[in-house]
């Protein structure tokens, strides 16, 4: 039978919990995921469970805190002017936005934010990623490999 190694192109039914042990992702709704492994879609301490494993094989494994999503980075909390904002634009605590950045390729991207302070001169947004610098789980069970299953 074949078994995942390095280079397989798999498709996975995954589910990626908090440390809490909430969903906060899924495949289940959407079909499986489909990587090659190696490329570094999957965190290594996936890819590395990952190898060896077959069709209907699973996995359970917690990543070390920002492995998967990156280190919590003081530098991605920024203070932007308030007017910098549409004028009656809805500004709370905890809301996602779309911010603007320049990029190392095309000069611009657009990442989202979410909104950490709201005061009269400045809006605080925190563009980590809500998982950066911590632990993150992944329960996974293989579906295919190289389209066999």
């Amino acid at each position: 039978m074949t078994t995942i190694k390095q280079g397989s192109l798999v498709e996975l039914e995954i589910e990626l919990l908090d440390g809490d042990g909430d969903v906060l992702e899924t495949t289940a709704d959407g079909g499986p995921l489909e990587v090659r492994v190696g490329d570094g879609e999957l965190p290594p301490t996936v890819e590395a469970a990952l190898a060896g494993l077959e069709v209907g094989g699973a996995l359970d494994v917690t990543c070390p805190a920002g492995e998967a999503f990156g280190p919590h980075d003081p530098e991605a909390i920024v203070s932007v002017p308030r007017e910098d904002f549409p004028e009656g634009m809805d500004l709370e605590k905890g809301a996602a936005v779309g911010v603007t950045v320049e990029d190392d390729e095309d000069g611009t991207a657009e990442i989202d934010a979410v909104i950490v302070e709201v005061n009269p001169d400045a809006v605080i947004l925190d563009a980590n990623h809500p998982l950066a610098g911590q632990p993150a789980r992944f329960r996974a069970r293989v579906v295919t490999i190289d389209g066999m299953s």
